[in-house]
């Protein structure tokens, strides 16, 4: 009897050990992963790809190196962001909300008001795609406020331009 459960007890734990290791070494798929950090803002590789998804669909086929092009861009955005959050500007959530509005509005108008046709294209419902947009839409709005700021200080004369065009 004692040799029986010693043999079963042997077996339970081979058991658990092999569900174990399959578990730990069969999640081999890269679901997301950092490529950059600029500040507290990080940029993901699933942020990259999505542009590069976005522009494919609008364009067709791309050159191979618009990846970094796209990298740069979000780069430059999230260091906007970053350098907002460290002056302090304030983007609040009634105005992300009022920019979501709109942005679902015309995306539902474009395609007839039919929000089944909404869930089909994009893969989930309205509500979930509004979530997953609102930190992106506050990110953007911050960037283009931080820009704005930046570019508010410059001042350029006549003389400057003509300067410019004539190197």
């Amino acid at each position: 009897l004692i040799n029986y459960l010693f043999k079963m007890k042997l077996s339970v734990i081979f058991t658990l050990l092999t569900l174990c290791s399959l578990s730990l070494f069969g999640q081999r798929e890269v679901i997301d992963r950092v490529v950059a950090n600029v500040g507290s803002e990080i940029v993901l590789l699933s942020e990259v790809e999505e542009q590069y998804a976005l522009l494919e669909a609008q364009e067709g086929v791309l050159p191979d190196d618009i990846r970094c092009g796209i990298l740069d861009q979000v780069l430059a955005q999230k260091l906007l962001v970053n350098q907002a959050k460290l002056d302090s500007i304030v983007v609040s959530d009634p105005e992300v909300e009022t920019q979501l509005d709109a942005r679902f509005e015309r995306i539902l108008q474009m395609m007839g008001g039919d929000t089944k046709q909404f869930e089909d294209f994009y893969g989930q419902t309205i509500a979930q795609a509004r979530e997953g947009m609102r930190s992106e839409l506050k990110g953007q709005l911050l960037a283009e406020r931080m820009q704005a700021q930046v570019m508010n200080d410059i001042v350029v004369t006549p003389s400057e331009v003509r300067d410019f065009y004539d190197r």
